[in-house]
């Protein structure tokens, strides 16, 4: 008895997380309310969308006027620097010249409309992007959850029979130092006890590297052990594949922006057929004794003339791009048909596995290795029987662990092609 109690033990030791860490127990839909809250990549492409929306901001602004401001230095007359006292002979001054122009730039075309309904659509595509970032970080974030179930039954599993067959090994060399059975059946059963250990290793690699991407999807500190609380998929709604398409193209944001991209190119190429008409610079400008008179008020106009450079590579640019965001739409939109599809059929395939288990089918390997166990300590069945039939509960467990994973991960994966909560 106490060395059952003490194999329990040391099997809790090793299913739990070291004393140093916290454990943190959590369903999917917690840790997708904590993803949403605290996941770095998510902040991220949030602030490509506050920076779009600024540009909005910058492109409403008008031109600023210009102030020209110009004095004389030297003063010929009177010989002195920076002349500026009282003017009485406006014939031979010997006061300061002073030379005042305002101009603003005018637009012909509404070019700065133009600009902001550019930074607008822009504003929407980074708003499309930040949704798919979301949904591909929400999709590994529920893969890595689901693997993670996964991944602590076998462990459970393994642990379990490891604790048995080490209660064995106990019974067996206790009779061998009676010399009641032959030292090849209890090597035979350390090797078989060797193998459980390294499949425990392996598994507890992988569930290491499954929490670090837990934590850092969910911004957890690195002592932080993650017991993900799953429930079983539920099964009663199977869209039909039509309905998924529908709700794949209404809802995907890759799609969405894709098809953006060609209204942000539809804008950008006429932005820049407005910029092929110059701006048109107006001022005002006064002149005291630097001109013809003493007191000169004139007004301004200053255009480009468009001979050579009417902005005809941006346009041709322009156009190139929109007939490249309509075959990148296009392409967008098959794939994400096939997505779909393949989805689908995944899911489909996962679910008649699923619904190939029977109950009877349950308790029969339940009892599997109990009584394996049993008839091997009762000399019911021989060494190589018993090693079998371990062997095929060990299969048998991990098949349906797998089986019960690879039906939610058909589910999530459904849920990220069509980027809604089909299950």
């Amino acid at each position: 008895m106490k060395k059952t109690l003490l194999l329990l033990s040391l099997n809790l030791i090793s299913v739990l997380p070291s004393s140093g860490q916290d454990t943190l127990r959590l369903t999917l839909e917690q840790a997708q309310e904590r993803f949403v809250q605290k996941n770095f990549a998510l902040i991220a492409q949030k602030f490509n969308v506050n920076i779009a929306e600024a540009g909005v901001e910058q492109a409403k602004l008008w031109y600023n006027p210009n102030l020209f401001v110009e004095t004389n230095l030297y003063n010929g007359y009177t010989h002195k620097f920076l002349p500026y006292g009282k003017q009485e002979d406006l014939i031979n001054p010997t006061g300061g010249v002073i030379n005042l122009q305002l101009q603003q730039v005018l637009s012909l075309t509404g070019s700065r409309s133009k600009l902001v309904k550019l930074a607008q659509s822009n504003v929407a595509l980074q708003q499309s992007a930040f949704q798919d970032v979301m949904r591909n970080a929400r999709y590994t974030l529920s893969q890595t959850f689901g693997n993670l179930v996964n991944e602590q039954a076998k462990l459970r599993m393994l642990n379990e029979e490891r604790l048995r067959l080490e209660n064995l090994l106990e019974a067996f060399r206790a009779q061998l130092k009676l010399g009641v059975i032959a030292p090849y059946e209890v090597t035979r059963l350390e090797l078989e006890q060797k193998n459980f250990e390294r499949d425990l290793a392996n598994l507890n690699v992988q569930i290491s590297q499954d929490e670090a991407i837990m934590r850092v999807l969910l911004a957890e500190s690195g002592t932080v052990y993650i017991v993900p609380s799953a429930s079983s998929p539920t099964t009663n709604t199977t869209p039909a594949l039509t309905q998924l398409l529908d709700l794949a193209y209404a809802n995907r944001p890759d799609l969405q922006a894709a098809q953006l991209q060609i209204q942000y190119n539809q804008n950008n190429l006429t932005y820049q057929r407005s910029l092929a008409t110059p701006t048109l610079t107006v001022g005002a400008d006064y002149q005291r004794v630097g001109s013809a008179f003493p007191h000169y008020v004139g007004v301004q106009a200053l255009i480009d003339l468009p001979v050579k450079n009417r902005n005809q590579g941006n346009i041709q640019s322009a156009k190139v791009g929109i007939d490249q965001s309509k075959t990148t739409s296009d392409l967008t939109h098959l794939q994400v048909e096939q997505d779909v599809v393949s989805a689908s059929q995944q899911y489909q395939q996962a679910l008649i596995q699923q619904q190939k288990i029977s109950q009877a089918y349950l308790e029969s390997i339940e009892e599997i290795s109990k009584n394996a166990t049993e008839d091997y300590a009762k000399r019911i069945i021989d060494l190589v029987s018993f090693i079998d039939k371990i062997r095929a509960y060990k299969d048998a467990k991990t098949n349906l662990i797998d089986l019960q994973n690879d039906l939610f991960q058909a589910q999530q994966l459904l849920n990220f092609v069509t980027n809604t909560k089909t299950f």
